[in-house]
């Protein structure tokens, strides 16, 4: 790397679009062509010790992620560019490094989008959830699973345009695994027991996604890591609707069956799930539009200004006026909102970030069904693009 800060080799860096522990995803500009890229960058800890165990995997997994999105081509997926792999061996290297480029596209996570926006997020989640099976659809017609698909994985625009990343921890089909791979809170029961990797793997990891944006929290929590794994594989989750009386009964069914506990009780196949999600009425009532214009980037001094605008309503102010029932419902939504986000922002921090840190959870069961729909709270903003997954789970 050189030795200005704000230069990787040929790339000038822009920003830090996703910190993380063991890698930085930046937004970066390459001279000469001034083309926009991502690139994902391992920290010099891990390319100066790669001899360590933890660092050795991550190495690994990092190069896998890179040939993947060489063969992976599909309109939602990320495609990759270029790599640089100077790492440190028995040898010591001059100037350690290890990146990849990207296509930046420009968007939050699902995770980010169902905080800042869950009305908007559930809303357009159908159309996302469509355009994710099909790119799951594609990776298992070459033959792998993705085996992280979570909100942090998932982009998606304002638009409702998506995309999945991070193929670090992805194994070929029907591979079985010594040792647990994934993320706790959306692993599935035949990944926790080290059986074979199946496409209904990531079917039920997707279920868990969707389950945590309709009903605001995930649907297993534990007193302790191994304690939430099972949960996975032995308690029946409660319906989303519970939680979220908007809810249809259609759409409870498609998640409990997604959740289902064994492989042969989900969908046959990606192709499938598409079908039952093309056909499946997701709501009770529309949902109505509350969200600010385009704010993933495409038009930021827009998004500034709506933003800055105390009167963001009166974009809205005729159609309220023509149809005064719907702007009850918007009011009560909006209320509702600022409450559930004052008092779940705590709770769901500590049942789930504390939980993938491998910390006990001071809340071991589900909390009780809510007497109103709840919708997801804000947590502390998750990136953008991909950092690297946890650690693999002995």
């Amino acid at each position: 790397m050189s030795d200005d800060v704000f230069k990787i080799d040929q790339f000038t860096v822009v920003t830090d679009i996703a910190p993380g522990q063991v890698s930085d995803v930046f937004e970066v500009i390459e001279e000469g062509t001034g083309k926009t890229f991502a690139l994902k960058l391992l920290r010099d800890e891990v390319v100066t010790a790669p001899s360590d165990p933890d660092h050795k995997t991550i190495l690994t997994q990092f190069k896998q992620e890179f040939k993947l999105g060489e063969i992976l081509d599909h309109p939602n997926l990320v495609r990759v560019h270029e790599m640089k792999f100077n790492v440190q061996t028995l040898m010591p290297v001059k100037d350690p490094v290890a990146y990849f480029t990207m296509d930046y596209f420009r968007s939050q996570n699902l995770n980010t989008a169902m905080n800042a926006d869950p009305l908007g997020t559930q809303r357009r989640i159908q159309k996302v959830l469509e355009q994710v099976c099909e790119a799951l659809g594609y990776v298992h017609s070459k033959g792998w699973i993705h085996r992280d698909v979570k909100p942090d994985n998932l982009l998606m625009t304002k638009s409702g345009e998506a995309r999945l990343i991070d193929f670090s921890l992805a194994c070929k089909i029907k591979k079985k695994s010594k040792i647990i791979q994934g993320t706790r809170t959306y692993i599935a029961p035949e990944t926790i027991k080290k059986q074979k990797a199946v496409p209904q793997t990531d079917m039920y990891s997707l279920g868990v996604t969707l389950y945590e944006l309709l009903a605001g929290q995930p649907p297993f929590t534990g007193a302790s890591p191994n304690d939430l794994l099972r949960r996975h594989i032995s308690t029946k989750p409660t319906p989303p609707s519970d939680f979220n009386s908007n809810v249809s009964p259609e759409l409870d069914r498609l998640v409990l069956k997604l959740m289902a506990k064994t492989p042969a009780e989900r969908h046959e196949s990606m192709e499938d799930l598409v079908a039952d999600i093309r056909n499946t009425k997701f709501f009770k009532e529309e949902i109505p539009d509350s969200s600010d214009p385009e704010e993933d980037g495409s038009d930021q001094l827009g998004g500034i200004v709506k933003t800055l605008d105390s009167r963001a309503d009166a974009a809205r102010s005729k159609e309220f006026e023509a149809n005064p029932e719907l702007a009850k419902q918007y009011e009560e939504h909006m209320k509702f909102e600022a409450e559930l986000r004052e008092k779940t922002k705590a709770e769901r921090a500590r049942t789930v970030l504390e939980q993938e840190s491998g910390k006990p959870s001071a809340t071991p069961d589900p909390p009780p069904p809510a007497a109103a729909p709840q919708q997801p709270a804000p947590m502390p903003a998750a990136p953008m693009m991909p950092g690297m997954p946890i650690a693999p789970m002995m």
